[in-house]
């Protein structure tokens, strides 16, 4: 049986190394990252993961609504992937955006950055194909 593949895309490469480890350290799920928001749909076409997790990342502007395109172009360049964004919980319009695009069904689900990785593992396998 396939492994589920998760696509991490996420600012901080030192984090997402550490998300790849732990994530597959439970041999239930294959990870990958990649760190250019750019290339988000294209890789996501070429590699077709099953769940990509989106950081929203801390900066001024508004970061959510542009990582909500870039989510939405992931979903169109690979049908059937769940977004799962990662949301700075102290970011008041990146909650509220958060909350918005999971009633809406733009993305499958949300986690605060202060999530344990165990949180996030059992996210990701909940969310996984049978």
């Amino acid at each position: 049986m396939k492994k589920p593949i998760v696509m991490l895309l996420l600012c901080r490469r030192i984090i997402a190394d550490s998300l790849i480890k732990a994530i597959e350290q439970k041999r239930e799920i294959e990870a990958f990252g990649i760190y250019n928001y750019k290339n988000a749909a294209v890789t996501a076409m070429s590699r077709r993961p099953d769940i990509v997790l989106v950081e929203i990342p801390e900066r001024h502007g508004n970061p959510a609504k542009e990582t909500l395109e870039i989510c939405e172009g992931i979903k169109q360049a690979s049908p059937g992937c769940k977004v799962v964004l990662l949301c700075p919980e102290q970011d008041e319009d990146s909650v509220n955006a958060c909350i918005d695009a999971k009633r809406s069904g733009n993305i499958s689900d949300y986690l605060f950055y202060d999530s344990g990785v165990d949180y996030l593992v059992s996210k990701l396998k909940a969310l996984c194909p049978a």
